[in-house]
């Protein structure tokens, strides 16, 4: 799916991506706003987060831009909030 870039080592992650086209939409550079919603570790979530990017400079989708990002911060929250590994 296009959440994959979410994953975190060790944690089941549930999530969504999004991107929306920004106007104008008739003709190029299209500009785009990327998100992922996301929480884990799943099957018992202790910790939820959203990540907005407005026209990001590198891939303009949700699962490509904001859910490499989302990771990066779930896994420290993760670490930070000592919640255990679930596999």
């Amino acid at each position: 799916g296009t959440g994959t870039n979410a994953q975190i080592p060790g944690y089941r992650v549930a999530g969504k991506t999004g991107t929306a086209r920004k106007p104008p939409y008739e003709h190029p550079p299209y500009k785009y706003v990327t998100s992922f919603v996301g929480f884990a570790p799943a099957d018992e979530p202790r910790l939820a987060a959203i990540v907005v990017l407005d026209e990001p400079e590198v891939h303009a989708t949700g699962g490509q831009a904001a859910a490499p990002t989302f990771a990066r911060i779930m896994q420290y929250a993760l670490t930070v909030d000592r919640v255990p590994a679930t596999g």
